[in-house]
């Protein structure tokens, strides 16, 4: 049942006489917020539960890691392009992309100049 409202009847109660919000909000029990868990505990639970970490930020490049630049925008106007390929010839692309490291945009471009 809540402060003001009957939920089982549905009729709503009166706040006792001579009370202000002021008084009524004083008795709110305040709430604690919870302790946040570092990056490397909640990976590590994750991995133990069988989830993967969705956080890409570090690749790692002969066991080292390695940040990937931050894209930045580019100084020309930009456009979309959307096509469809055979399923074999999209994962020939992905791979070509990944193993070079590169955006899509350059991916396209390396393969223009002749890469």
């Amino acid at each position: 049942m809540s402060n003001f409202l009957d939920l089982d009847s549905g009729e709503a109660e009166e706040p006792p006489s001579g009370s202000s919000l002021r008084d009524m909000l004083a008795k709110v029990p305040v709430s604690k917020p919870r302790p946040h868990l570092s990056p490397d505990i909640s990976d590590k639970l994750a991995t133990t539960h069988g989830f993967a970490s969705r956080d890409h930020s570090d690749r790692f490049l002969g066991g080292i890691p390695v940040r990937r630049p931050v894209r930045g925008t580019t100084s020309e106007e930009t456009k979309q392009l959307s096509i469809r390929m055979p399923v074999s010839l999209y994962k020939d692309f992905l791979s070509f992309a990944d193993e070079r490291r590169l955006t899509y945009s350059e991916a396209i471009r390396a393969l223009l100049d002749g890469h």
